[in-house]
């Protein structure tokens, strides 16, 4: 407000400004204070509280993630009060960890999150891309239909049993070998060469040899029942087999041996046996150089006793036999 002390001396008299009076503060105004106060209070540990729990989130990723070597520290929270205008910072005691019951909800829980989260882990890692099978022509070939002649053993079929004797293993024919029905009993035998087992085995290998040593010269038991006798030849030499396939080649250098004909009856069949052994003559064998063999008689090589059944062929096959034997092993050159 204005005051003026003399109304004509209005022109040189200064103004002069009056301060205004403070108003007093009523307990309205005092409530809406202090409700003002509490509510800043109540924010600012609000605020206080998500600061907190955010760091301790970064933290834990940071760790997670291999940043941050070092456990983080643990920070007291605070909690901000304003009493008579002053800033006051009182630490906040922590509270302890709550054991997790072993079996409880929240034990399962967890189990179930840290499986989902292995789970998800697997399916993100690159699968290693299955490798290939490798082709082995030397493999050995189980596929082969089982032979029958364990089972005509144990069903006591067979004119012959197993006799011990002090020299070894032999066996006892029930009756003389040239009274044999050959077109019976041979291919059996023949089929039981590629038996790994004893007694089926011995069995099968020594009757096959015991029978041909029998009918050397004989045109009528062992001519008739030659053609019968491929099938099984056949497949003892599938299975590749490498004491199989020496038995079924000792065979076959007695067969040709065993009659003049047998040879040149031989040849109408030679696609069929001399394919499996093109490949193990062309194997190669061994190179010792200077050095001794003492595994002369073990199946480990069999290129030396397909060469001298390849060089018999020839000798009593007749004058198509080479022709043939060139045919199925084009590596194979005359001994003639």
């Amino acid at each position: 407000a204005l005051t003026l002390t003399d109304p004509s001396s209005l022109a040189c008299a200064p103004f002069s400004i009056s301060p205004l009076p403070r108003a007093m503060p009523t307990s309205k105004d005092m409530y809406e204070l202090k409700l003002r106060k509490r509510l800043l209070s109540q924010q600012l540990s609000v605020i206080d509280d998500k600061v907190d729990r955010m760091s301790r989130m970064l933290d834990k990723k940071l760790t997670m993630k291999g940043l941050k070597k070092e456990p983080a520290k643990k920070v007291e929270t605070v909690r901000r009060s304003y009493r008579g205008g002053v800033e006051d910072a009182k630490p906040r005691k922590l509270m302890e960890p709550e054991t997790i019951i072993p079996g409880s909800k929240i034990d399962l829980v967890r189990k179930r999150n840290v499986i989902r989260r292995h789970n998800e882990m697997e399916k993100r890692k690159p699968k290693p891309k299955p490798k290939m099978p490798r082709a082995d022509p030397f493999a050995i070939n189980t596929n082969v239909p089982a032979s029958l002649l364990p089972r005509r053993y144990t069903r006591g079929e067979l004119p012959c049993t197993v006799e011990h004797r002090s020299s070894g293993l032999a066996l006892s024919w029930m009756c003389p070998l040239h009274n044999l029905d050959y077109e019976h009993y041979l291919p059996i035998f023949m089929d039981g060469v590629r038996c790994l087992d004893n007694p089926h085995k011995f069995i099968a290998r020594q009757g096959v040899y015991e029978l041909l040593q029998d009918a050397a010269g004989d045109s009528s038991r062992i001519l008739s029942v030659l053609d019968l006798c491929i099938l099984p030849l056949r497949y003892g030499l599938s299975t590749k087999h490498p004491s199989v396939v020496l038995a079924i080649v000792n065979i076959l250098k007695q067969l040709c041996t065993v009659h003049p004909a047998c040879g040149p009856l031989l040849i109408p069949h030679y696609r069929q046996l001399l394919g499996i052994l093109n490949l193990f003559y062309c194997k190669g064998g061994k190179n010792l150089g200077d050095a001794m063999d003492y595994k002369q008689f073990s199946p480990d090589d069999l290129v030396v006793p397909i060469a001298e059944l390849l060089e018999m062929m020839e000798r009593t096959g007749g004058k198509d036999a080479f022709v043939n034997i060139k045919f199925n092993i084009p590596t194979y050159t005359s001994a003639l």
